[in-house]
């Protein structure tokens, strides 16, 4: 069954805390570009594929995903082909579907099991602070049609469960090819993405529990 948890720790960056101002030359200027246009892309649908592997694990796993994100807000995330797992919030109540044969629960926005998503979804902007105070970011890879930065934690109770994030993004910052977790355990969580697909009309019926 897939657990909506193991997409979650993809984005787990995004919720850390911010000490003080960033200078804004610690981040690499790939990924500033690809900041700046997120802010401007309006309403998309992205598929991507998630692939995990563990220590426990003889082959990796891999399954399908799909995520609708409006300008306004409101968003849709699916995991597996037929969906198995759905989170929907149409700006006033978030729910979420966890299984097949599981009834809808509604959520609190803060709520641990989404609250990363509301704010990667939701269309609320990244926060430079959080990068650069949580994290040293580098480029460890530049090849013509994508460039890899890496974060690397610096706080020490981070590391622990934390090893290092990888995010693969197109030159000029134009989209995100791919996100990667190294986990403490070696664990690794890869998310592929599709290119996104501009939305248009009346999809009010992909914010209805269904």
């Amino acid at each position: 069954m897939i657990r909506l948890s193991s997409v979650l720790a993809a984005v787990l960056w995004l919720t850390l805390p911010a000490q003080a101002a960033p200078d804004p030359a610690l981040i690499p200027p790939v990924m500033r570009e690809w900041m700046a246009a997120e802010k401007g892309i309006g309403s998309i649908k992205v598929a991507f594929q998630q692939t995990r592997t563990t220590p426990a694990l003889k082959e990796p796993v891999s399954t399908s995903g799909r995520f609708w994100r409006m300008a306004d807000g409101r968003f849709r995330l699916e995991l597996g082909s037929p969906a198995t797992t759905i989170l929907v919030f149409d700006k006033e109540t978030v729910r979420l579907k966890e299984s097949a044969d599981a009834p809808w629960q509604p959520l609190k926005p803060d709520d641990s099991r989404v609250r990363i998503w509301m704010k990667f979804l939701s269309g609320r902007e990244m926060d430079p602070e959080s990068l650069t105070n949580n994290f040293t970011l580098k480029i460890t890879q530049q090849e013509k049609g994508y460039t890899t930065v890496a974060m690397i934690p610096r706080p020490l109770l981070i590391k622990k469960y934390l090893r290092q994030l990888d995010m693969q993004i197109e030159p000029g910052g134009r989209r995100l090819l791919g996100f990667r977790v190294v986990q403490g355990d070696g664990s690794t969580l890869l998310l592929n993405f599709g290119p996104p697909e501009k939305l248009v009309g009346d999809l009010a019926q992909l914010f209805r529990p269904q």
